[in-house]
């Protein structure tokens, strides 16, 4: 079996407006910045971004490629990874990858970070935390207020209309940097969790 570690991904190789944090006119992520958990909340436990506390990203913060790059499917084709209403393109293919073929960039002083788009159903809200045993080695990765942020759990509440994704990734704060991701995923408010290992350039993470 191999190490475990938590992450949660999604490849760049269909979505073009992935390869770089810069935006244009036709290929870009709208401008208004994801808003925070209501702090009235009752739910609300913890700092902004951890499991009891999910960083919410609104419909203003998707991306839309722009021409000649397609929308984002609705559908999840044969290389990516779905789970309930959402998926990670490309994330089936990552296993066989390595991090040089994929690209990377630094994070933090010792970090490591992976790019790649998140596509949800239109109109529809996922909830995706990282698994406990990954807490602190692995975060989701996203521009937030300007600013480059790493957060345990993400709430995506989706635009009606299909075509757009969010540009974010994942990053390990430090060696090693590839691993079997554990994944707890929620969608709409449901109480069923689902759970999802994610082998970002591990190989099989089967038992």
């Amino acid at each position: 079996m191999r190490p475990v570690f938590a992450l949660a991904a999604l490849t760049c190789a269909m979505l073009a407006a992935c390869t770089g944090v810069s935006t244009s006119s036709t290929n870009r992520a709208a401008a208004s910045s994801p808003s925070p958990s209501p702090a009235s909340s009752p739910h609300v436990t913890g700092p902004l971004g951890s499991p009891g506390h999910p960083l919410v990203l609104s419909c203003a913060a998707e991306a839309w490629p722009g021409y000649p790059d397609r929308p984002a499917p609705i559908t999840p084709g044969p290389r990516d990874l779905a789970i309930g209403p959402m998926y990670f393109a490309g994330g089936l293919a990552l296993a066989t990858e390595t991090p040089a073929q994929h690209g990377y960039a630094p994070f933090g002083r010792h970090g490591r970070f992976y790019k790649f788009g998140l596509v949800v159903r239109p109109s529809a809200t996922v909830t995706v935390t990282i698994g406990a045993s990954a807490r602190g080695h692995a975060v989701i990765a996203l521009a937030w207020n300007g600013l480059d942020r790493g957060v345990t759990s993400a709430t995506y509440h989706a635009c009606r209309q299909a075509g757009g994704f969010y540009a974010q990734g994942f990053a390990f704060t430090g060696p090693p940097f590839r691993g079997c991701v554990p994944l707890l995923v929620t969608a709409g408010g449901q109480a069923r969790v689902r759970h999802v290992t994610l082998s970002l350039f591990a190989g099989s993470c089967a038992d």
